[in-house]
């Protein structure tokens, strides 16, 4: 060994990397991008004809099935999905904040939402927008949206996928 310390202590900078490569563990890559339309049908077929999306990539759920609150639209892309959203309800569009068509929100997959919810409000940021109340499960995923007001008024969705 000679004269080679046995051990060190790590610098504030280390320790600050040491801490963000833990938080961004916690995070498992981009789910979707959400994005607000007025005409499902006419976007599905926009973003069909744009990518090439063969009809096994695409995937329906129609206002019966969100309890009337939305058609849904889901575009399945190399490495990424869109979310389509055509709000049918008065009462989400006002709560939603009557969206323009356009980019709603990214959503981001970790491993363990309540951790992560945990350790984003440990840092100042809160749930918000439609989960103010806490995580949702909505049968297929745990979600939850941090407060636009504390991310620069980005919405960021977290999704943990059931793994059943």
């Amino acid at each position: 060994m000679g004269d080679q310390p046995i051990a060190r202590m790590a610098t504030t900078g280390e320790l600050g990397e040491m801490q963000r490569m833990t938080i961004n563990a916690d995070f498992k890559g981009l789910r979707h991008v959400g994005y607000f339309v007025q005409d499902m049908d006419a976007a599905l077929d926009m973003f069909q004809r744009l990518f090439d999306v063969p009809d096994e990539n695409i995937r329906v759920m129609t206002a019966e099935e969100t309890g009337g609150t939305g058609i849904f639209g889901f575009v399945k892309l190399p490495g990424v999905e869109l979310e389509l959203i055509q709000l049918v309800s008065d009462d989400v569009r006002t709560l939603c904040g009557d969206p323009a068509p356009g980019i709603s929100h990214i959503a981001l997959q970790v491993d363990n939402i309540e951790q992560v919810v945990e350790s984003m409000a440990e840092k100042g940021f809160r749930l918000g927008y439609i989960t103010k109340n806490g995580i949702f499960d909505n049968g297929r995923s745990k979600v939850a949206y941090l407060e636009p007001a504390d991310t620069a008024g980005h919405l960021i969705e977290l999704v943990e996928p059931r793994s059943d």
